[in-house]
């Protein structure tokens, strides 16, 4: 029994720290980020529920970007019951760029945030549109500097993402988040590096009006209960000839709200994680990676748990920990030095590299054993899937047992 635990734990790290030194390899194929002279129109879509609280400030961000083009910023009230339209109503009679959109009742056939960013891309006209979420921040340049990564061939570009400036975070908690922010960051832009066009940010993500069109907008995958940001690259990134490219400068890095306790932030990763239950839409390769990371911190940090009692695993299981540590320690640091988060180096990224396992294989284990509470509704969404995969199914069979038999073997006429 302990051989075949061990078996398994080695054939789930193996490929896993892989992955981990390929994303490492990422650091290495230094590109320079492009950029134009040009300024097209922009459209800013910013779907918000209940976002009273933190909607102001995300507005006064918006306010001070210099864009030297037209720029419009839209705000999609999705059937707040708070004071989030009268928040946009009072701005936007100080800023002629800033509209209001209202959703007032739930699509069929969309997730409601995927809705409101549809609700928000009709109301609009700009060839670039920017989405984002309604508790950012943004730097100045922001929208100037996405749209200059949009040079002939780039298709979306893919925005960095923090909870914390440099320096700014208060407790260990915000450092721990933002040391997480920062891995998922590092092997985001990895992958766009090495061309695979996997993984992005609802935050942080601007795309070509003509692209999203030609993909058929959000198409089914609006329908997912979550993930529509990842799901809307892999579909942008099918398009023939498309190019996603990383925005890392300063400028354009966006600030999320941070989480103010564990149990929030546990919960939503556990969210997140919820995610890829569905994964009906999702390439194959970024699922591989997913459970990959998943499971590998299950089996690991269950192994790390049993040492005490079974003391002659460790020669197996304490290396292979040290290990994943030490890539993650060279990786996240190489990576929080690139982009100038020299703070996040020391004590705390040691810390989140000992606990991740643990972090990880807990979020997955609750995950499975209770599925995200999304108001879009998983159950419906995997079964109309399911139905429309039956139906091309039979029209699949139809077509074969025609070619064979003819018409008289389905009945037909």
């Amino acid at each position: 029994m302990t051989t075949f635990f061990m078996l398994l734990l080695y054939a789930l790290a193996l490929p896993y720290v892989g992955l981990m030194l390929l994303a490492v390899a990422g650091l290495m194929r230094r590109s320079n980020e492009p950029s134009t002279a040009a300024r097209p129109p922009v459209s800013v879509i910013i779907p918000a529920h209940n976002e009273e609280e933190h909607l102001a400030g995300t507005l006064a961000s918006l306010w001070a970007q210099d864009y030297p083009g037209e720029a419009e910023f839209i705000i999609v009230d999705d059937r707040s019951t708070d004071r989030t339209a009268d928040v946009v109503r009072d701005a936007a009679a100080r800023d002629p760029r800033i509209r209001l959109i209202q959703v007032t009742e739930p699509d069929r056939r969309r997730a409601p945030k995927v809705n409101a960013v549809q609700h928000g891309i009709e109301a609009s006209s700009g060839e670039i549109i920017v989405t984002s979420d309604a508790d950012c921040r943004y730097p100045q340049g922001w929208l100037e500097g996405m749209v200059s990564h949009f040079v002939p061939g780039v298709t979306m570009v893919v925005g960095y993402v923090e909870t914390t400036r440099r320096n700014a975070a208060r407790n260990f908690l915000e450092r721990f988040e933002t040391i997480d922010w920062l891995s998922l960051m590092i092997v985001s832009r990895s992958l766009t590096r090495f061309g695979w066009k996997f993984a992005s940010s609802a935050n942080n993500q601007a795309y070509r009006r003509d692209a999203f069109e030609a993909a058929g907008g959000f198409g089914a995958i609006g329908r997912a209960p979550s993930g529509d940001e990842d799901l809307l690259t892999q579909r942008l990134g099918r398009l023939p000839g498309a190019r996603i490219v990383f925005a890392s400068r300063p400028e354009t890095r966006v600030l999320t709200h941070p989480i103010t306790s564990w149990p929030a932030l546990f919960e939503q990763r556990r969210r997140w994680v919820s995610r890829y239950h569905h994964p009906m839409h999702y390439h194959p390769a970024f699922l591989t990676g997913i459970a990959l990371l998943g499971f590998q911190s299950i089996a690991l940090a269950a192994s790390l748990f049993m040492l005490p009692f079974m003391p002659s695993l460790a020669p197996w299981v304490l290396p292979l920990w040290l290990l994943e540590v030490a890539i993650m320690l060279w990786g996240v640091g190489w990576g929080a030095r690139q982009l100038d988060r020299h703070d996040l180096v020391g004590p705390s990224l040691l810390a989140w590299a000992l606990i991740h396992p643990f972090f990880i294989g807990s979020v997955v284990i609750a995950s499975l054993l209770r599925s995200g509470e999304w108001r879009a509704g998983a159950a419906p969404y995997r079964r109309l899937w399911l139905q429309r995969r039956l139906r091309e199914t039979r029209r699949r069979f139809r077509r074969v047992v025609v070619s064979l038999f003819g018409n008289d073997a389905t009945g037909s006429k």
